[in-house]
């Protein structure tokens, strides 16, 4: 996890404006607080926050500056100049006509349109301009909304599960609900055409698609009104949450990622819709678009050979093969239409391939392997494993859809799985007469890597959600009711996508094997539930992660409508890590708590709602009686102890936080006096280096303290002098030994002194054995006159003893002549031989080589 620098700023604590645009004007019912709330959204720097029924838009920058500006005791002109402007910084409310408390808050991808949900209902708000907020007008502003689906989204209907923008949407105005009942429907939305709001272009009844057996069946919603009838599946198939597999904005990514729709069901089982694409989609101009067809056309190509060689292949997979052909086809052989957006980015809008039907196939449920105990799901994320990896020569790029899927289920406990295989494009038969069932389709599996639990307890939770983090891939954060979880893949997972995308065949699986059990998945508690309340007693919104310059790497949540953030430290590449820095600092020092400021229980401030308990529980007929003498009866006596409840309640949560307060103001004292005598010791220590804490001398000289300071300081100046002389004379010596370059004659000197180094020294590096142009090197041809010389020696040696040598009786006797002979013969021998080594030594010697005389 990221070193956390710093907790709640002061800039959204109590009583500046980033604190009021998080309070609650009402106590949240407990039917408002029974699921978990996403009512956060940001954009940029800029902040959206639902209260209730209304939406609340400022900017943390402005914020934080106006903060800064109001507690800076500056008096420049420059200062005022930059405090004017943002001292009155504040929030402003967007009224939005909503029927319901307002429990999720989603942006389009480029910023311009937010999904406000109810429980049952989905609105869409054009967003104001950022300009707005730099005004002095804090007045509500009502931006135009428009209700999606009015008949499909009713308080009747079955509430909302997830709500997504789809990633491929074109000009990121796709929006797609799922409800809890299993629906899903894609909302091409155009301002221009207001029955882009009121009809899906594609709806998709999960517990039909589970059942049907070809592509004519209906498939559809069941329209309002109509009745639904009973089916086994409507338990199953109860959606918990959705997402989609990437984005196509990050390189490595595969093709079919971000076409991939992951569902996750609340009975624990996992399903996939491949390929869920709008009627018109687009590819953006980023790393990841140039390889999203190479890789899809990759992956066709290789699955159909792959059928194609098999022998034993099933009906299913070969349709399925045929149908990712065409589909492939209808993808490469149209022209794309190439569009500029004011941004002055370009992108290419693509129409859904017909030669398919515009339903998928539904994926799953998914073998999960190990089987683990029974659990229910409430949040659901997937990581698609970047391996990519370039064509040789001319190919094209390939990779593997292969994903990290990570399940939040309601113990607390995160299940990450792999999925090796991927998820690729499947769609319906044609006809029910070759057609094929669920049951029938290839088992996919999803490996358990490892089980996370995020508590100690096994209590269930419905108020839990994942958000994804927007610094690094394979991390993110879990909303509890205990606080903010941060939880980290990057440790395991970048390992295991080098060795999917460089796969060796020999012991691959066994260094899978073994990397995944040596996984281990970083987890850390950053932000914790306040102390003085009870647990589970507070709303924990879903936080949001966001990283601006002016800001800071800031992850924020709010419980019970009090904003709680933690500012975390970005680590960049290239900077030094905390183990690198260990090695060069070695100094000691006390350990620095991080710790959140301490901000007042809200006991101590709020308003007790005495009036508003008496107006909602008292009867309208007994009201008249409050304003009459008090008088012995029933009514009085049950107004009675409904205040004493009331008064009860709120005295002790009063107590709660006055006590909280009593011990914070101790453990302070005791902290303070803790520092009081850490101070102490380390002064005493400082006097201690530097001599001030021994006797002075009789005479009272001052100065007799630090004499060990003085004099080692000394011995430092008189040393550092000692090196800088010695610098300074081999500078100097330095400067006289450089001179101007070599002439042509002193160059070729040089190189032919080096050439004929090379020649006599067998231990000289040359690039070449023929250094001086002869075959056979000088110093080997030196050597063997050398040995010539040695042998022609004891030759001679030899002989001599032979002819000193008596003839034996009876021997045969050498003619004087013939031995005269010979010896005249070996003495020219020797002679030409000397010549030859005397030759030898002369040219070396007039080169310029000493060669040692034999004596």
């Amino acid at each position: 996890m990221p070193k956390v620098i710093g907790y709640t700023p002061p800039w959204l604590t109590r009583p500046f404006p980033g604190y009021e645009m998080f309070a609650s004007k009402a106590t949240p019912s407990a039917k408002e607080t029974a699921s978990a709330q996403k009512t956060i959204a940001t954009r940029g720097s800029e902040i959206f926050v639902a209260v209730g029924r209304e939406i609340r838009w400022a900017d943390l920058a402005q914020l934080k500056e106006a903060y800064g500006a109001n507690n800076a005791n500056m008096s420049s002109s420059r200062s005022r100049r930059l405090a004017n402007p943002t001292e009155q910084a504040s929030y402003r409310t967007l009224k939005v006509s909503v029927p319901l408390p307002i429990t999720r808050l989603a942006i389009s991808p480029y910023g311009n349109y937010m999904a406000v949900c109810t429980s049952h209902t989905v609105h869409v708000v054009i967003l104001p301009d950022s300009n707005l907020l730099d005004s002095d007008d804090l007045s509500p502003i009502k931006p135009k909304s428009f209700q999606v689906g009015e008949t499909a989204h009713v308080l009747e209907q079955s509430p909302i599960a997830s709500v997504l923008w789809h990633p491929l949407g074109y000009c990121g105005r796709c929006l797609v609900t799922i409800t809890r009942e299993g629906v899903v429907r894609l909302w091409e939305l155009n301002r221009a055409d207001r029955s882009t709001f009121s009809e899906p272009t594609l709806s998709i009844n999960l517990v039909k698609l589970a059942n049907a057996t070809s592509a004519a069946d209906d498939l559809s919603a069941t329209m309002f009104g109509k009745s639904k009838g009973f089916s086994p599946d409507s338990a199953e198939l109860e959606v918990a949450s959705a997402c989609f597999g990437d984005y196509p904005d990050q390189e490595g990514v595969h093709g079919w990622a971000p076409q991939t729709l992951w569902i996750a069901m609340i009975e624990g089982d996992v399903y996939a819709l491949c390929p869920l694409l709008p009627s018109k989609w687009q590819l953006g101009e980023s790393p990841g678009a140039t390889t999203f067809l190479e890789t899809l056309a990759t992956s066709i190509n290789t699955y159909n050979a792959d059928i194609l060689e098999e022998s034993d292949a099933t009906p299913e997979d070969k349709e399925t093969a045929q149908n990712q052909l065409g589909w492939l086809s209808d993808l490469t052989y149209q022209e794309p239409f190439r569009e500029n957006l004011p941004s002055g980015d370009v992108v290419k809008v693509f129409t859904r391939p017909t030669s398919v039907p515009a339903v998928p196939f539904l994926q799953g449920p998914f073998n999960l392997i190990p089987d683990v105990d029974y659990f229910e799901l409430r949040d659901i994320i997937v990581f698609s494993l970047k391996t990519f990896s370039d064509g040789m020569g001319e190919g094209k790029a390939e990779g593997s859809p292969s994903a990290a899927v990570c399940l939040l289920t309601d113990t607390s406990k995160v299940h990450i799985y792999l999925d090796l295989e991927g998820i690729v494009g499947r769609w319906l038969p044609a006809t029910s007469k070759d057609g094929y069932t669920v049951s029938e389709s290839p088992e996919h599996k999803l490996v358990l890597t490892e089980t996370i639990a995020l508590t100690n307890d096994e209590a269930s939770s419905s108020g839990q959600s994942i958000t994804a983090d927007v610094h690094t891939d394979f991390s993110f954060f879990v909303s509890h009711s205990d606080g903010v979880f941060y939880v980290s893949l990057e440790s395991w997972v970048r390992k295991l996508e080098n060795e999917l995308s460089e796969p060796q065949t020999e012991g691959s699986e066994f260094r899978i094997q073994r990397l995944l059990e040596a996984a281990s998945t970083q987890v850390e508690h950053c932000i914790q539930r306040p102390q003085n309340a009870e647990r589970g007693s507070e709303e924990v919104t879903s936080c949001v992660v966001l990283e601006d310059g002016n800001i800071g790497y800031l992850v924020l949540t709010t419980i019970s409508h009090e904003p709680y953030a933690v500012v975390l430290d970005a680590p960049e590449y290239g900077i030094p890590t905390e183990e690198e820095l260990a090695q060069y600092m070695s100094i000691e020092a006390a350990p620095m708590e991080m710790r959140p400021i301490y901000q007042p229980p809200k006991e101590l401030y709020e308003d007790l709602q005495l009036l508003a308990v008496i107006d909602r529980d008292v009867p309208a007929r007994h009201k008249a009686f409050l304003k009459d003498e008090i008088r012995l009866s029933p009514a009085n006596l049950e107004l009675l102890m409904t205040v004493h409840k009331v008064l009860s309640h709120f005295t002790q949560r009063l107590q709660s936080g006055v006590a909280d307060l009593f011990r914070r103001c101790e453990r302070l004292q005791d902290e303070f006096k803790d520092q009081i005598i850490r101070t102490a010791q380390l002064a005493t220590k400082i006097d201690s280096a530097i001599g001030n804490d021994e006797v002075q001398s009789d005479t009272g000289s001052e100065g007799y303290g630090n004499a060990k300071i003085e004099e080692r300081l000394n011995n430092v100046k008189a040393r550092q002098q000692k090196l800088n002389t010695r610098y300074e004379a081999i500078r100097r010596r330095m400067a006289n030994i450089g001179g101007p370059g070599l002439s042509e004659k002193e160059a070729s000197l040089l190189e032919e002194l080096s050439t004929m180094e090379c020649s006599i020294d067998k231990h000289a590096q040359t690039l070449t054995n023929d250094v001086d142009g002869s075959e056979t090197p000088a110093w080997l041809r030196l050597e063997q006159v050398k040995d010539l010389k040695e042998d022609l020696s004891k030759e001679v040696e030899e002989m001599s003893r032979i002819e000193n040598r008596k003839p034996a009786s009876g021997g045969v006797k050498v003619p004087s002549q013939v031995r005269k002979l010979e010896e005249e013969q070996i003495e020219a021998l020797l002679e030409r031989e000397t010549a030859l080594v005397e030759a030898a030594i002369n040219r070396l010697r007039s080169m310029g080589i000493s060669i040692a005389t034999e004596r």
